[in-house]
């Protein structure tokens, strides 16, 4: 492309050279005009000087007397178109051929018909080509004809050399006028050209706001530095609406950011115009393959028709869409397309109501099992009371038996509930029981406590710190989750237990692992053990008097204490509980609202 001077210069030359074509015809035309117009001037010259000759004799002795003036040939014919005198011919072939010489060229024809007659021919006397002008003039109330003629040899080069001085001519003023030009154009286009350069980075990318534009070649009262005062009042004004619309916009997506739900914007086409973190994470998707490109190549065939449907109906959709992942994980999803305003598209609102869908299941869980565990009990109590109640005269010893046997379920029931109870409990920590505590210290109290219970049980504890383990917690809490897996370490092992319990200190956790050599949880089960009433080995289970919730309250407080508990265990050698717990976590970050453990 061309720069805007280049085009006018461009521009003037294109013009010039068609004017040049045009014109250049012209002048050939008129220098054969002014020849012409020479050789009549010339011939009316000698006309004046003949016209008053009394007869031809006189007519032709004048026009000897005005040879040293002739520089061309001349003739004169009579009325009855005989040559009466010619400057060449005579001298050639005598005066007796000149006066019986009948004329009967174009030109003189022209003459006696039209007054003047012109022509152009070749002289076979002569033997060269002429330009002949003839012209009629009034002799003693006779028409005479006199004919001048001049080389054509001289005419054309004449008529050249007027050609090539028009064309040096034409050139020069080309040349002169183009720098000219130039230097013009260059003078009153360098403050465009500085404002262009000015903003140029600013178009290319490079600079990120528009330069201010300051010019040097104008003066500060021309139009050019009024334009750029103008420019640079409208720069300012476009990036101050830059600056705050990139604010606005930063500002939407810090908050569609900071969203728990999941948002993806689409234009008319259904192309995906935007989409936050947390939508990426519940599609499980990369931004890349999202942003400019069409919805339906996430695969995700509900969504799709969602956008689709809402954009069509004018209204806001609602669906559910359930997504099994790899281990056989569901993951439920509400999903919400809405149209945008103006019908320039849709927005979809993803929601993860996996730990609602998850929560209400456990509940249902829950109760049954709660119903479940309680139904056993209370329908052996029954049984027995009403054996009681329909026997009196029953043995003693067979009374006694029976009797036992509804204390017994009477404390699986309290133990049940007990345990219920401490689960509605650790929901909600009340702030007064957060206090320092230190682990070892705590840990070493349950170790004592369990000796009591199971004295040949054989405990090895190692700190492998320097440093206290202190930490924030809940300790009656804590010492119930601890004692409930050392005491389980010790309920299901071959007597005498072996139990060693490590740990360890680094800067922001603490470690501590619990170890048995007992009968171990199989593969199968480990993914299960921290569900509530989830039991390996039922009937063991019961004969040791637990509910099935023993670890699930032991994960809930580790959970609420924003710790985690993991299992690594082997049938017939052995089971061993990790617990990391943060020890840097102060009082207000323990007493906050929770999200539900479930």
């Amino acid at each position: 492309m061309f720069s805007f001077r280049q085009k006018i210069l461009i521009g003037y030359v294109v013009s010039f050279f068609v004017f040049t074509t045009i014109t250049f015809p012209l002048v050939t035309n008129i220098v054969r005009t002014i020849a012409a117009k020479a050789m009549e001037d010339r011939a009316d010259e000698l006309i004046g000087k003949i016209q008053s000759a009394p007869n031809n004799d006189a007519l032709i002795r004048r026009l000897k007397e005005q040879q040293h003036l002739i520089f061309l040939g001349v003739s004169v014919i009579t009325n009855d178109r005989r040559l009466l005198y010619d400057s060449h011919t005579k001298r050639l072939l005598g005066p007796r051929f000149s006066q019986e010489y009948i004329v009967d060229h174009p030109e003189v024809i022209e003459a006696f018909e039209h007054g003047i007659g012109y022509n152009e021919d070749y002289s076979e006397l002569l033997e060269q080509k002429f330009s002949y002008f003839a012209k009629s003039f009034d002799f003693h109330g006779k028409p005479y004809v006199i004919r001048t003629a001049f080389p054509y040899k001289y005419f054309n080069d004449l008529t050249r050399d007027c050609e090539i001085g028009f064309l040096v001519l034409t050139t020069a003023i080309l040349l002169l006028f183009s720098m000219l030009t130039w230097l013009i154009i260059n003078h009153f286009t360098r403050p465009i050209q500085e404002i262009i350069n000015a903003v140029s980075p600013y178009q290319e990318g490079k600079q990120t706001t528009i330069p201010e534009i300051q010019l040097k070649s104008a003066n500060s009262e021309d139009e050019f530095s009024k334009l750029a005062m103008t420019l640079n009042s409208l720069s300012a004004k476009i990036q101050k609406h830059i600056d705050t619309l990139t604010t606005e916009r930063n500002e939407k997506e810090a908050i569609l950011e900071s969203l728990v739900e999941g948002v993806i914007a689409i234009d008319n086409a259904l192309d995906v115009t935007y989409v936050n973190e947390m939508a990426l994470k519940l599609l499980d998707t990369e931004r890349s393959k999202l942003i400019g490109h069409n919805f339906g190549m996430v695969e995700q065939p509900q969504g799709y028709a969602l956008l689709v449907g809402c954009q069509k109906q004018k209204k806001a959709l609602t669906e559910t869409l359930t997504i099994t992942k790899e281990g056989g994980v569901k993951r439920y999803l509400d999903l919400v397309a809405a149209p945008k305003g103006a019908s320039s598209g849709a927005i979809l609102v993803i929601q993860d109501k996996s730990s609602h869908y998850k929560l209400m299941e456990m509940r249902k869980d829950f109760v049954a099992n709660a119903s479940h565990e309680l139904k056993t009990p209370i329908t052996i109590i029954r049984g027995f009371a009403e054996a009681l109640h329909d026997h009196p005269d029953l043995p003693e010893s067979t009374r006694i038996e029976v009797t036992r046997k509804i204390v017994k379920n009477c404390e699986r029931m309290t133990t049940l509930i007990k345990d219920l109870l401490t689960l509605s409990d650790i929901e909600n920590i009340p702030h007064s029981r957060l206090v320092e505590c230190d682990l070892t210290q705590l840990i070493r109290g349950c170790c004592d406590t369990l000796h009591e219970i199971h004295a040949d049980a054989q405990i090895n504890m190692h700190v492998k710190s320097d440093m206290p383990m202190l930490l924030i917690a809940d300790p009656s809490l804590m010492e119930l989750a601890f004692m409930n897996l050392i005491e389980n370490a010790a309920k299901y092992s071959k007597p005498p237990a072996m139990i060693d319990i490590t740990l360890e200190k680094s800067e922001d956790k603490i470690s501590v692992i619990i170890s048995d050599k007992g009968i171990g949880i199989p593969d199968i089960d480990q993914e299960h053990i921290f569900d509530r009433f989830y039991t390996v080995d039922k009937a063991h289970s019961q004969k040791m008097g637990g509910s099935g919730l023993g670890l699930s309250i032991v994960q809930t407080v580790i959970h609420k204490h924003f710790g985690q508990i993991s299992v690594r265990s082997k049938v017939g050698e052995g089971t061993t509980f990790t617990i990391i717990l943060p020890c840097n976590l102060t009082y207000q970050d323990l007493y906050q609202p929770q999200v539900p453990n479930v």
